[in-house]
């Protein structure tokens, strides 16, 4: 799984702000949907969030106020978080 610029200098500040806890969970929660979403299409399955109709997946993270979007391309087997929204 990749992040577009926007995406990690989102993480960025959350780890420059004081919130390297906040930072780590997200970060530890990306890697867990990356595999999740990739088992998901091997297996021949939606991958997880909700499809937004253009090509993008949101995910909510549990307990937590961040919100993720992703796409996926198949044939690159990777998936690029295009937005993470983090509700200060």
């Amino acid at each position: 799984m990749f992040c577009n610029e926007d995406s990690a200098n989102v993480l960025e500040a959350m780890r420059t702000s004081g919130h390297s806890e906040l930072h780590d969970q997200v970060v530890l929660f990306l890697r867990a949907l990356a595999v999740e979403a990739g088992a998901a299409v091997d297996a021949d399955k939606s991958p997880p969030g909700y499809p937004m109709g253009d090509g993008r997946y949101n995910v909510d993270v549990p307990r937590l106020s961040v919100l993720i979007s992703y796409t996926r391309y198949p044939g690159l087997r990777e998936f690029r978080v295009t937005d993470l929204l983090w509700l200060d």
